[in-house]
């Protein structure tokens, strides 16, 4: 038994795009029919479940092993939910205690609630908790097909109105144009709006790619007196995007 790529998607919630993406980076090879439709059997599958279990677990794109062994990986994934089952069972005991206490017409000690408290976090404490950095663009889906394809970031979710993508350690928010907020794409107001620097692990390499995959480069790999060599790339609607790889220290 095989499914189609929109079968699979949908039965995962995965999109099409990041199925193509494991494809394009080697991690996943589905078959192909007769007629070239890819058919994911359960090979394919194994290998994919693999893949998102690894990522689910933050191994970064690059370091994940399509080939690591399905056991190990099904019992790393089994420990996960064990874990997480063992601190609500936990939880789950310390408010029956307290339940049964007042049921008993008795104030829980002190301590109880504390082991409560503990388990609440601080979901009502109005603290900045995450980054998210949010771009502005005419047209969604096809930005982020650049950002994916061209830049080589990896592929979240996408839609015409929101899309994703991950950069190294964060993720950049794809928005579309709103005249109500005045959001506007750097390609509608003439001039760029944002300008993204980028950790990179080999600049040169790096140009290299976006340059074959015909982006606007602003300028080449320079040595800046910052500390960095870095290039600059233009996205398909005109916003700055700088690429940077820090220079090794000069010895003494």
């Amino acid at each position: 038994m095989a499914f189609t790529i929109g079968e699979v998607a949908a039965r995962t919630g995965l999109t099409q795009r990041s199925l193509r993406y494991y494809e394009e980076l080697g991690l996943l090879e589905p078959r192909r029919s007769d007629g070239g439709r890819r058919e994911y059997d359960g090979a394919a599958l194994d290998r994919l479940y693999r893949i998102r279990l690894q990522r689910s677990l933050g191994t970064p794109v690059a370091e994940v092993d399509a080939d690591a062994d399905l056991l190990t990986a099904a019992r790393r994934h089994l420990r996960e939910l064990d874990d997480v089952l063992a601190d609500t069972a936990r939880q789950r005991e310390r408010v029956r205690t307290v339940e049964a206490r007042l049921l008993r017409g008795e104030q829980p000690h002190p301590s109880e609630l504390l082991d409560l408290l503990a388990g609440l976090g601080d979901g009502d404490e109005p603290f900045a908790v995450r980054r998210l950095t949010l771009l502005v663009y005419r047209d969604v889906l096809a930005a982020h097909a650049f950002l994916v394809e061209v830049f080589g970031f990896a592929p979240g979710p996408a839609s015409e109105e929101h899309a994703e993508v991950f950069v190294g350690d964060g993720v950049v928010w794809l928005h579309h144009e709103s005249l109500d907020y005045g959001l506007l794409s750097p390609v509608t107001s003439g001039s760029a709006s944002h300008c993204m620097a980028v950790d990179v692990d080999d600049v040169e390499a790096h140009h290299a790619r976006t340059s074959a995959a015909g982006a606007e480069i602003a300028y080449p790999p320079t040595t800046m007196p910052y500390g960095v060599r870095e290039y600059a790339a233009r996205d398909r609607e005109g916003g700055l995007w700088s690429f940077m790889q820090p220079l090794p220290d000069e010895e003494e």
